[in-house]
């Protein structure tokens, strides 16, 4: 499918939510579905919603949230219009968006960095807990540039409440979960606990998650190196145990809070790659938030967050044999002062710090050791003009990389040079312009352009080694240069009514995009590549993304107790390297989504199909990936005992045991998606 045929797509689709509104009778008030008005994180005066945002944005939270929640965030994430994840194992999975990962896409715990590793590798997991999530808020496009020149992809923000935001409802209040089955076996207890009172809350978060080897319909290897004898129906290496604990409480006053937390993640997690390794991941962390809305002058208080983590993780052979350890020293703190400069004109000047001291040590040292900081002065400014919106953003950003002992008897390849205490500066400036467009009620078309600066990263300038998540060389350029993109999103959306939903369309063109490419043969000398692993160097050429996504919402039956809605969603990326007209390597393929869900109040019930088609524009080096459709289903039922909520819960995961591979996945020739489970549990609400 090609970016012409897209176009009309979305615009047909956009004219059938017009005509519905024109052809169905309009729904009474007190019918009315409001989807779009769920607070996203962003920058600004006041908390915006989605139908007030220039760019691209999708929601997590409530029911939908609890029924998606898996045991990685980026199959947590998978099937949200405009997302889709690395799929690296069932241990280890970080959001896609748009087709762009890596340290494009910022993942966020709370608005601070995740400070951990998973933005390196994609058999690295993230350090965030998604069975804590209370919302998980994804920002596609590119004016989520206020949260660092990486966020050129986009933003995810995992929203817990690790430190209480609001003043408990009750002396104590929590929710105690337990659920098994699935694919793999799963066993997960989970406990979050809330005590307090108006002037001080105290939060308590508990994990303990449990899983096999995965169940897979057929073989799980089907490359030219597939041993003949592998078992059938499972994926070897497979399994998972994760602990999760945190302490966090707040202090309230009349006009601000003050709190902090302690957190503990750990997790062991099978990579069936070609010679099986397991990751020992542990992050102890650090958070302080404080908010105060005390104005001064044309500042209306103030808003910050820090982070402080130490992080390390282990890559093991036979549960044993340590092969190599990568350790993450970091902190981020970022501080916000809402202003209203005019009655029309209001946002948020801030500033951003971050430290990042990351080394490895052992038979896979990919990268030196470094230390890299980084500081942003930022800006969001929103002038308010009858039906428009207006709005601008800019970001200064200065970021220093200083490398600690380099060996000296890493090969010398073209491009790559590094020495001891080398220290490397970059500046960088981004800024957008955005506008909202309201032309009837309950109707908003958003519209952003933006240019973005993304400074080149430690593993892209000094990587020299072998790496095996990748099976792959990796070589850095030392000389590389700011990455350049200009970006531009519009989205339709309407808010109430038998149709609601929003259509959006996107193109992102870059200079000197940053990527590995497959280098000739004998690049790298025999001695430091045993191997024989393909030599993988990151290059700057320029590239061009564009595509778009569609998710509307049928409100079949609307009433104040039932309601029988039916959910369609698509989606659609198109990369080129534009320098040598070729595509870019692993891109989501277009996919296809409905559902159909019936409520009425105690009972929920759910059925729908996502259908991924056969990805054959690829890049040179990869293999085609057939296409898919998959077939999920849930129920929950809701049953109040006085105080208490009791709700129970069945969910299935591809019913139909579909063969099924994803073609974003390194693994894909490895590792299919687990073949039919159904999971049941019980959440006691108190």
């Amino acid at each position: 499918m090609h970016f012409y045929r897209i176009v009309p797509a979305l615009f047909l689709s956009s004219s059938l939510l017009l005509r519905a509104q024109t052809t169905v009778p309009p729904v009474p008030p007190e019918e009315k579905t409001i989807s779009l008005d769920t607070f996203v994180v962003t920058s600004g005066q006041d908390a915006k919603t989605a139908f007030d945002l220039a760019q691209g944005t999708s929601i997590l939270t409530g029911q939908d949230l609890l029924l998606r929640q898996q045991g990685t965030l980026g199959e947590t994430l998978n099937g949200t219009p405009g997302v889709s994840s690395t799929s690296y194992g069932p241990g280890a999975s970080r959001p896609l968006i748009r087709g762009l990962g890596g340290d494009r896409i910022r993942v966020l715990s709370n608005s601070v960095g995740a400070l951990d590793a998973s933005n390196i590798s994609p058999d690295h997991n993230t350090s965030l807990e998604p069975l804590f999530a209370s919302r998980i808020e994804v920002l596609r496009g590119p004016s989520t540039l206020l949260y660092g020149s990486s966020a050129v992809g986009g933003v995810v923000n995992v929203i817990d409440n690790t430190i209480p935001a609001t003043a408990p409802a009750g002396p104590v209040t929590g929710t105690i979960e337990a659920r098994a089955g699935g694919a793999a076996g799963e066993r997960t207890g989970v406990i979050a606990m809330t005590a307090g009172n108006p002037d001080f809350a105290l939060q308590i978060d508990g994990l303990r998650q449990r899983s096999s080897d995965v169940f897979i319909p057929g073989v799980a290897r089907i490359d030219a190196g597939a041993p003949p004898d592998q078992p059938l129906g499972t994926l070897p290496n497979s399994d998972i145990r994760t602990n999760s604990i945190s302490v966090g409480g707040t202090v309230f006053t009349p006009t601000s809070h003050l709190g902090a937390a302690v957190s503990a993640y750990s997790t062991l997690y099978g990579v069936p790659t070609d010679e099986p390794i397991s990751i020992n991941l542990h992050q102890r962390r650090v958070d302080l938030q404080g908010e105060t809305a005390a104005a001064y002058g044309i500042f209306q208080g103030v808003r910050a967050r820090f982070g402080l983590g130490d992080y390390e993780h282990s890559e093991v052979a036979d549960r044993t044999v340590v092969n190599t350890t990568f350790k993450n020293h970091a902190w981020e703190g970022r501080i916000e002062l809402p202003n209203i400069l005019t009655d029309t004109v209001s946002g948020t000047f801030g500033f951003q710090a971050a430290r990042s001291d990351f080394s490895a040590v052992g038979e896979e040292v990919v990268t030196p050791q470094s230390i890299t900081t980084s500081q942003a002065l930022f800006a969001l400014e929103e002038w308010k003009l009858g039906a428009w919106n207006l709005q601008a953003g800019g970001r200064l950003e200065q970021q220093s990389i200083k490398l600690g002992v380099v060996d000296p008897a890493l090969p010398v390849v073209p491009g790559y040079s590094a020495t001891t205490g080398e220290k490397k500066p970059d500046t960088g400036a981004s800024g957008s312009v955005g506008a909202v467009y309201y032309p009837a009620k309950d109707w908003s078309i958003g519209l952003n352009l933006a240019y973005t600066e993304r400074l080149p990263t430690a593993q892209e300038r000094y990587s020299n080694g072998p790496h095996g998540g990748t099976g792959a060389y990796e070589i850095g350029t030392s000389d590389l240069r700011n990455e350049h993109s200009v970006g531009l999103d519009l989205s339709i959306r309407h808010r109430v009514g038998f149709v609601t939903g929003s259509v959006s369309a996107f193109v992102n063109r870059f200079q000197g995009y940053i990527f590995e490419q497959e280098q000739p043969p004998g690049l790298t000398p025999a001695v430091n590549n045993p191997d024989g692993l393909t030599p993988y160097q990151f290059v700057a050429k320029d590239a061009e993304f564009h595509g778009g996504e569609v998710e509307l919402t049928f409100h079949l039956v609307d009433g104040e107790v039932r309601r029988l809605h039916l959910d369609l969603t698509s989606d659609y990326v198109r990369a080129e390297q534009t320098t040598d007209g070729v595509p870019l390597p692993r891109i989501p393929p277009f996919r296809f989504g409905a559902a159909l869900r019936y409520e009425d109040g105690r009972l929920s019930l759910g059925a729908g199909t996502r259908s991924v088609a056969r990805q054959d524009r690829i890049a040179d080096t990869e293999t085609p990936t057939a296409g898919y459709t998959l077939l999920n289903a849930d129920l929950t039922y809701m049953l109040p005992a006085g105080r208490v909520r009791y709700e129970f819960f069945a969910r299935g995961n591809n019913l139909t045991n579909e063969a099924a591979r994803v073609h974003t996945s390194f693994l894909k020739d490895f590792a299919p998606v687990p073949g039919r489970g159904v999971t049941t549990g019980v959440r006691i609400h108190f």
